[in-house]
């Protein structure tokens, strides 16, 4: 049974429960042998050496790093540790396991972005050797049981948001200050944010503190978690006599202002199938009614007008044959949070962005004219 209760573990402890974990999952024609020397360098952060050998001959090295907490931050940085380790073996250099009691998502994102295998307590593990060849995966807890230690960043709230799609958006290097007044946000409330964002490794800084990389595919995914598109925006449903398709080719520049969003929005960057629900922003819901002589519903809309809850969701729109989209960065933030096949679309819309960085990232953070 995994450990999932909050205790104070030593390394020696960690290692021990890492150790009967990983045993009792290894297949068994394969056994885990210590093959740590009695007297270790004490240059090295590597903790234990493990072998994985099989019945065929077959013999890996795992160098194996306890940690009884691991921020994203060095999680990041932890492969570079195997430089040096000065171990006296003459094998070729193994793998790297990063053991701990949880790893946050982030962290394990992290890690695998580094070729690292992981494994911690509550049973989140990856772990893979070539020769014998043994992959395992396994998913545990998503929060951490230990209720002392900092719960990792939740971008909740519309303010948030604003500043997540500023650092989306616009290609750094930025200062804290320039990105308080673009997105007339308090001083202190960016400052604090950006700490977070660093810690998290969403974002790296100068000496100065100037922003000067964001990973903002991971930035866009951490921020949709906690958003929710129809409970954070006040929206109305309808039925569109006729159907959503029609609706949209008649939303030209003459009909009634509404930026659009969801399946209609996301199918013109990175189509999957055909939209049949059309989400928008409305200036004015009840215009937008008249227009498209649209039938209120409870259920079973085709049509969906929104108020956004933050003014600034529907700054940085696009233009696309004739008809006004929200920027991407919101694109893939409302389809995330939004319900149906849309978390797919925005995942195609974001995959979409990353091919295509060059073409819609902006330079310079516009002036907030207050």
């Amino acid at each position: 049974m995994w450990q999932t209760q909050a205790v104070s573990l030593t390394e020696s402890e960690l290692l021990g429960q890492a150790w009967q974990q990983l045993v009792a999952l290894l297949p068994t024609y394969v056994e885990l042998v210590d093959v740590t020397p009695r007297k270790p360098s004490p240059d090295t952060s590597i903790d234990r050496l493990w072998e994985v050998r099989s019945t065929d001959g077959g013999r890996s090295l795992v160098l194996v790093t306890a940690r009884t907490s691991l921020e994203p931050r060095e999680a990041e940085r932890i492969k570079a540790q195997r430089k040096g380790l000065g171990w006296p073996t003459n094998q070729k250099p193994g793998s790297l396991l990063v053991v701990a009691p949880w790893l946050s998502a982030r962290s394990r994102d992290l890690l695998e972005q580094e070729g690292c295998s992981y494994l911690d307590l509550t049973g989140n593990i990856n772990f893979r050797v070539e020769r014998p060849g043994v992959y395992l995966r396994l998913q545990g807890a998503a929060r951490n049981p230990d209720p002392m230690l900092r719960p990792p960043v939740r971008l909740s709230g519309a303010k948030a948001r604003r500043l997540v799609r500023l650092l989306v958006d616009f290609v750094p290097p930025y200062r804290l200050t320039d990105l308080a007044r673009a997105g007339d946000l308090n001083r202190g409330y960016v400052s604090s944010l950006l700490n977070t964002l660093d810690e998290q490794a969403l974002l790296e800084r100068d000496r100065k503190g100037a922003v000067q990389h964001v990973d903002w595919p991971a930035l866009l995914v951490a921020a949709a978690g906690p958003y929710d598109l129809l409970r954070n925006n006040p929206g109305t449903l309808f039925v569109a006599p006729a159907g959503a398709a029609d609706l949209y080719r008649r939303l030209d520049d003459t009909a009634p202002a509404v930026a659009v969003t969801g399946s209609f929005a996301a199918s013109a960057v990175a189509p999957i199938v055909a939209p049949m629900q059309l989400v928008a922003y409305a200036e004015d819901p009840s215009a937008v009614r008249r227009f498209g002589r649209l039938l209120p519903v409870d259920r079973g809309a085709d049509v969906v007008l929104l108020r956004p809850e933050d003014p600034k969701q529907v700054e940085r729109t696009r233009r696309v044959i004739g008809h006004t989209h929200v920027g991407l960065s919101q694109l893939v933030l409302d389809c995330l949070g939004g319900n149906g096949r849309l978390p797919e679309e925005g995942q195609a819309v974001l995959e979409w962005m990353r091919t295509k960085e060059n073409d819609w990232r902006l330079r310079g953070l516009p002036e907030f004219d207050g």
